[in-house]
């Protein structure tokens, strides 16, 4: 049995110590220096032989790091102080669930340890393991009742258990507490808010009301005070009292949504029912009239008003806008679009404006010439309108009167820079837009839109140059700091560049760098656990616990997930049928990978002891070797599986599971896709082809059990019938699309060939886009369809979409 520290010589317990200050203060070398000491004299002391592997573990020598502590825990399995370094850096490394494992084997030799209660607390709530959280922050609080962190962890815990009664009590009991040190102002203004919040969760409202009153003098956030104010007098049902303090909101803020709505409910109305729709009209015409500035309330009754009511909200609204020369005026209408109706409606209404000012100089209302500018911004409205509507032609010829009209002004050159990408003039667009940041390069919106269009044009070089003028001069490695900037819609747009290029190692390496920034969301959350409670900022953590069950939800991350997913697909592909992707090299002086010049410029500053020593991880694996070489398809199912749990309503990601599970053979897993697919939409395109394929595969496998394919036959007959991979090809190019790539998939390249060939044709005008004929475009290239298949398409493609460059 190995030797405990305690059993140690004086001198070598007191250099263990310091070896432990060490690694607090992150001086990791010298640490590893003092370790190897004590060994030279104790080679086989399990505890320090733990401590050296967590040196070298935060010493990038990870694996030997690993092995070391695994030693020492063999030697000495007991050793709370082995356990807990080995969950020290299992929490380092992200492995949360090997880590509360390590602690709590910790626990069980030392278990009063408060350093590892503390942890092992936080890594529950991380896991949201709450009813554990819960024993270890009451264990916590039993140690050291005077702690008020101790007592806040612990009401946080039973509130994201569920338990708000408790977490009352725990509140209440820590007040009543010599808490020291004793909580500034904005501690317990914040600690008396959260208690009333736990009071309203726990349902009773009246309580909630009375302790509301008895805190006010204690509160420095009067807004948020005044808010729960009126949301508690409207749960309880005091609706005279929840209006007039409504109206006070909103005589602070009558643009916010949640004080319009609050008040309407007061008033016993409902803006989402349809029978209410005149009475809220009449509400929200008395509140335009107690504030006339309110841009929100001069919007809303083009929500809820039809015919002529919406006739003259909207002309009241367009003229004020028109006046003021507010560009955003469709973007804040375009919502009111999705009635055909009102659509039209403001478009004729606009149309007659712009005809107004032509004729008159004015409006038919007005006795007062209108400035110059109301026909430009009448042009750069229609211009918007009929570019939503797909007449790209008439869009350009109104953006480019409105441009002629005042050539300084930016926005109507972003608007055409627009019209020309939904117009397929990808070039053109690029241009324009670089035409309207060199106006304004101080401008990072315009400068962020302009390296978007560059990438939407592969360039991509050009446009992480660009990029650059984000980063500060000083920086100590430009390429890593804009990684560090966790722009997930450059990292995408990046991902695609290179995708189209055929670089799917570099495609796939942004692809991740997108996925791991919201990684980092997730395990950023850490260092709240302890903080906030802290702080006393329980309100705003018990809101990142819940926005952080939700951070995979975000389309950017989805995006790149199903993105990087469908690269592995391709490259397991390509493995299958021998035509294995071999990364593509980047030239050494194509980068410039430090502040110092160049790649090759850096090696020599470098060599000469000059700049930055560090390797970035940026640098590590240029051209994404590593994502290719790996597994591809266990890579590709990972993210599938991920994609399940986190965006199980969306259909993409249960086709892209389907795909995946079929290249690995898990028939069951296949046909449990194509339920769930079933189960969102029973009518989506790619449902017929799924099972055409399912179908096919089961004839073919003859490694597959024929006793298990019974059921799935049976299963798939009872669900679909006879189904035709063809379904629904003939009306919706969504069905012809999904078609084609099953097809791909299965070998009938020719049988694709046809379909595609054909979207652009006038059959399929509803629903078709510009971006499903690139897609078609790119399907049709990948069957293997001669040039001349390929330009009748691009020529039937062009009567489609005739200022298009892309086909």
């Amino acid at each position: 049995m190995s030797m405990t520290v305690t059993e140690l010589p004086h001198k070598e317990q007191a250099l263990f110590r310091s070896a432990l200050k060490l690694y607090e203060a992150s001086q990791y070398k010298k640490g590893l220096k003092v370790s190897e000491q004590i060994l030279k004299k104790f080679p086989d002391h399990g505890e320090t032989l733990s401590v050296k592997g967590m040196f070298l573990a935060h010493l990038e020598r990870k694996e030997e790091g690993y092995e070391l502590m695994e030693r020492g825990l063999k030697i000495n399995p007991q050793s709370s102080i082995s356990w807990h370094v080995y969950g020290l850096v299992c929490r380092s490394d992200k492995k949360y669930v090997q880590a509360i494992k390590c602690y709590e084997e910790a626990l069980k030799a030392d278990s009063e340890n408060m350093h590892i209660l503390r942890e092992v607390a936080s890594l529950y709530v991380q896991m949201r393991q709450y009813s554990k959280a819960v024993e270890c922050r009451e264990k916590l609080t039993a140690m050291n009742p005077f702690f008020p962190s101790f007592w806040l962890g612990l009401a946080t815990a039973h509130h994201m258990n569920g338990r708000y009664d408790l977490a009352i009590k725990v509140i209440s009991a820590h007040e009543l507490g010599n808490n020291q040190p004793p909580l500034d102002k904005y501690m317990i203004s914040e600690l008396s808010l959260y208690k009333n919040w736990l009071i309203e969760l726990n349902g009773d409202y009246q309580q909630a009301l009375e302790h509301l009153k008895e805190i006010r003098p204690q509160i420095v956030d009067i807004t948020g005070w005044k808010e729960k104010k009126a949301r508690l007098l409207l749960k309880a049902d005091r609706k005279e009292a929840a209006a007039t303090a409504f109206q006070d909101l909103l005589e602070r803020n009558s643009e916010n949504d949640d004080y319009i709505t609050g008040y309407m409910e007061c008033n016993g109305l409902d803006m989402k029912c349809d029978e209410d729709q005149d009475a809220v009209l009449e509400v929200i015409g008395t509140l335009q009239q107690q504030f006339p500035s309110s841009n929100r309330l001069r919007f809303l009754p083009l929500m809820y008003s039809t015919g002529d009511n919406f006739a003259v909200a909207a002309e009241s609204l367009a003229k004020y806008a028109l006046r003021k020369g507010i560009p955003s005026l469709f973007s804040s209408v375009r919502v009111l679009y999705a009635d055909k109706a009102k659509g039209a409606a403001l478009g004729t209404l606009i149309e007659s404006c712009a005809t107004q000012i032509r004729d008159t100089k004015r409006f038919n209302d007005s006795t007062d010439d209108e400035p110059a500018s109301v026909l430009l911004w009448c042009n750069y409205y229609l211009a918007q309108h009929y570019d939503y509507y797909g007449d790209h032609e008439r869009a350009l010829t109104l953006i480019e009167e409105a441009i002629r009209s005042s050539p300084k002004t930016i926005e109507p050159y972003m608007i055409k820079a627009r019209i020309l990408k939904h117009a397929g003039d990808f070039r053109g667009a690029r241009d324009t837009m670089d035409y309207a940041r060199q106006q304004d390069v101080g401008d990072r919106y315009l400068t962020t839109k302009f390296i978007k269009y560059m990438l939407r044009v592969d360039e991509v070089d050009e446009a992480e140059k660009t990029y650059l003028l984000f980063v500060n001069e000083d920086a100590p490695h430009k390429i890593q700091e804009i990684v560090n900037m966790q722009a997930t819609w450059y990292m995408n747009e990046r991902g695609h560049a290179y995708r189209r290029m055929g670089d799917i190692g570099r495609a796939l390496k942004h692809y991740h760098q997108a996925i791991s920034v919201f990684d980092t969301y997730q395990d950023d959350q850490y260092d709240f656990h302890q903080y906030s409670v802290r702080k006393v900022t329980l309100r705003s953590y018990i809101d990142i616990l819940e926005w952080e069950a939700t951070v995979y939800e975000n389309p950017a991350y989805q995006t790149a997930a199903r993105a990087a997913a469908e690269c592995y697909l391709e490259l397991a592909d390509r493995k299958a049928s021998c035509n294995t992707f071999v990364p593509i090299e980047i030239e050494k002086d194509d980068k410039p990978l430090t502040r110092n010049g160049s790649a090759q410029q850096g090696q020599q500053n470098l060599a000469a002891g000059v700049g930055e020593t560090k390797v970035y991880d940026v640098e590590k694996d240029p051209n994404g070797t590593k994502f290719v070489e790996s597994d591809n398809l266990a890579e590709a199912l990972k993210l599938a599986e991920h994609l399940e749990s986190v965006a199980a309503s969306n259909p993409d990601t249960h086709v892209l599971a389907f795909e995946v599970h079929l290249r690995m053979q898990k028939y069951f897993l296949v046909l449990k896709a194509i339920n769930a697919l079933k189960a969102i939409d029973a009518t989506h395109p790619a449902l017929p082809s799924m099972v055409v394929r399912l179908s096919q595969a089961l004839d073919t496998d003859e490694s597959f059990a024929a006793a298990l394919k019974v059921p799935l036959r049976a299963q798939l007959a009872k669900s679909f019938g006879a189904v035709d991979i063809t379904t629904g090809t003939a009306e919706s190019i969504d069905s012809v699309l999904a078609a084609a790539k099953s097809m791909l998939a299965m070998g009938n390249g020719d049988q694709a060939a046809a379909l595609l060939v054909q979207t652009p044709e006038a059959k399929y005008a509803e629903g078709r886009t510009l971006l499903k004929l690139l897609e078609a475009k790119r399907l049709l290239a990948k069957s293997g369809a001669d040039e001349s298949t390929q330009a009748a398409f691009g020529a039937t493609a062009k009567t489609v979409f005739p200022l298009a460059t892309c086909f």
